[in-house]
């Protein structure tokens, strides 16, 4: 794996998130806790080797229910403990790799500040949302994992500067009203919705039509299985700038795949 599993995190502060410490018995006589042994051999005396974890029966990752390792790996790669996208992609790309052939693979499911949060999925869902419906005009938290799904979309397909323009990106779904006055035969009416990313006011620019065209590849296709067909097009905005009639934000892709 590229890195230490316990990332920019200390072992102790990683395995609480998972584990509780003090209960755990003490492999070590003069020790009563798992928490002492680790401060001992991983801090102390530094006389464990860094894979200690897999071969300590207490943790149980290798011979319990997936959901054991798939929680201690989807912790590898979680933002607070790699906060470095692209090690994080590699990892999990690594990781993928090993875990489809027993039916599972890691996928982004939601951002924390930018940065993708990997959740295990079985491979026979794998090629679906896991957006539960109705995907409402309001549902932030669903349009989170909906942004988080063409994240992963895009990595699978090697579309590395999409995929990054995505991070710190927001996303929601507007009502066209007929303000651009669509042109007759393009499928746009009164009661059409437009796709909205907000990014930041310096990236706007990294946007251009080929990128654009790029994610909403993706997003369009997301939306329409998630039953949002009304949603016909992709427009990027600066945050903190206000729209008006005289500044027009870019729209393109009308028609989603």
């Amino acid at each position: 794996m590229d890195g230490e599993w316990w990332g920019r995190l200390n072992e102790i502060v990683f395995l609480d998130g998972l584990y509780d410490l003090d209960a755990l018995p003490s492999s070590d006589s003069r020790y009563a806790t798992a928490r002492r042994d680790i401060i001992q051999h991983r801090m102390n005396n530094l006389d464990w080797e860094d894979d200690w974890i897999f071969e300590d029966s207490r943790f149980q990752l290798l011979d319990a229910p997936d959901e054991i390792l798939l929680a201690f790996l989807t912790r590898v790669v979680h933002p607070e403990v790699q906060p470095n996208v692209d090690r994080a992609a590699r990892q999990v790309d690594e990781l993928n790799r090993l875990l489809e052939p027993d039916g599972w693979v890691l996928r982004a499911h939601e951002f924390l500040s930018g940065r993708p949060i990997y959740a295990p999925v079985a491979t026979a869902n794998a090629a679906g949302p896991v957006i539960p419906l109705p995907l409402r005009d309001d549902d932030t938290s669903k349009l989170d994992l909906v942004l988080g799904l063409v994240h992963h979309l895009l990595d699978a397909d090697g579309q590395g500067l999409a995929r990054d323009l995505l991070h710190g990106a927001t996303l929601s779904l507007r009502r066209d009203g007929g303000f651009f006055h669509p042109t007759p035969g393009d499928n746009w009416r009164s009661d059409s919705y437009e796709a909205v990313l907000t990014v930041d006011p310096t990236l706007v620019p990294e946007f251009s039509s080929t990128v654009t065209d790029l994610i909403w590849k993706h997003l369009g296709s997301v939306l329409k299985r998630l039953e949002r067909e009304d949603v016909l097009s992709l427009v990027v905005e600066a945050a903190l700038l206000c729209r008006t009639a005289a500044r027009r934000p870019r729209r393109v892709a009308r028609k989603p795949p």
